[in-house]
């Protein structure tokens, strides 16, 4: 195993937040606004970052109808205003309207974070925090243009989107936390960066979904439902809650598999790791963890680790050796995060008992 690493802290920099902004940074009246309007108006220089947000509540709405649940028409049609609302957001900042572009996007964001909560309550608002957190926590140079930078701007959205629903803005919260899932979209491969998705990137990728799915499948057909106990949330059952997070990672993981095909590999990593977050949910439920799950995580973490670094041989390739570090690094992250009293730490741990299974059963 090698020797674990301490990661410095990012600085928070507005100038690395807004890095890529160029087309819109040349238009009359941009440097009035202020930095955090900047940040939104950047994610409009790329479609891709809203059809993406559409993609998941649209993915989220069809399990839902799919399992029965009534709000799926109304996310839908949801779905459909905020996707002319941003069109008329582009309109508005193509004719250089900036407080016209603002007010539509804005409005854009409330219809996608109400589609949301129209199938998943507030849980699905403390589900999209908890995976922005997560993806905070691993991103790298492979994925993102400027990980150090992408990472401020999410904890400071992070920051804002859990005060708004701590302050009972549930709708707010959703649509800050919304903002955050474009900025890692417009980061992930844009054209404008020197920066481009490597294909075996993002088949490792689709192949690490495949095997998180694999694996709480596995976990919860093993018993970790009733063994490990979880949050208790009024009004739900476990185990529908449970199929309902491993069906939508599986929707996601297919997603993921056709991007790759077609050689959308930014797509393919974005629909990929959807599905790695979907299946760590469907073992330890969003909206709150238990002590009895942090344990059982750290320890399924150390024991997969120790089982593939036992398992590879000396002529192990360097891809295998690569994710084995990664595997190490990402017990280090979580235990240090849990040490610091954040329970978000979990997700590195899970993402690490997926690569080690991957070396396991690769």
């Amino acid at each position: 195993m090698k020797n674990l690493r301490q990661s410095p802290l990012p600085a928070l920099l507005v100038a690395f937040a807004l890095a890529g902004c160029d087309n819109i940074g040349t238009d009359p009246g941009f440097d009035q606004l202020t930095p955090d309007q900047q940040l939104e108006l950047s994610v409009l220089e790329d479609v891709g970052s809203f059809a993406a947000i559409v993609e998941m509540t649209s993915i989220t709405a069809s399990v839902a109808s799919t399992l029965g649940n009534a709000g799926s028409s109304e996310a839908a049609s949801l779905n459909a205003q905020a996707e002319a609302a941003f069109e008329d957001a582009r309109a508005a900042q193509q004719a250089g309207d900036h407080q016209g572009a603002l007010d539509a996007s804005r409005i854009a964001r409330r219809l996608v974070a109400r589609a949301l909560i129209a199938t998943g309550g507030v849980l699905a608002v403390e589900d999209l925090l908890e995976r922005l957190a997560g993806i905070a926590l691993i991103m790298d140079a492979e994925v993102v243009d400027d990980p150090a930078a992408l990472r401020a701007e999410l904890e400071t959205i992070l920051a804002e989107a859990t005060a708004l629903l701590e302050a009972g803005d549930t709708v707010g919260a959703a649509a800050r936390a919304i903002l955050g899932e474009q900025r890692v979209r417009l980061r992930r491969g844009r054209h404008l960066h020197n920066f481009h998705m490597s294909k075996e990137r993002a088949r490792i990728e689709v192949a690490f979904a495949s095997t998180a799915i694999k694996l709480a499948e596995r976990l919860l057909a093993d018993g970790i439902g009733p063994e490990v106990p979880v949050i208790d949330v009024a009004g739900t059952d476990t185990a529908r809650r449970r199929n309902r997070w491993l069906v939508q990672a599986r929707r996601w993981l297919k997603v993921a598999e056709t991007a790759l095909g077609n050689e959308r590999y930014a797509r393919a990593v974005h629909a990929a790791w959807h599905a790695q977050f979907s299946a760590m949910n469907a073992v330890i439920l969003p909206g709150g963890i238990t002590t009895q799950e942090i344990r059982a995580m750290h320890q399924l973490a150390v024991e997969l680790f120790e089982r593939a670094e036992a398992g590879l041989g000396d002529d192990a390739t360097p891809l295998q050796l690569r994710v084995l570090n990664r595997a190490a690094d990402l017990i280090e992250i979580g235990v240090r995060k849990l040490q610091n009293g954040q329970k978000r730490g979990v997700t590195a741990l899970w993402r690490s008992s997926t690569r080690s299974t991957w070396l396991i059963i690769s």
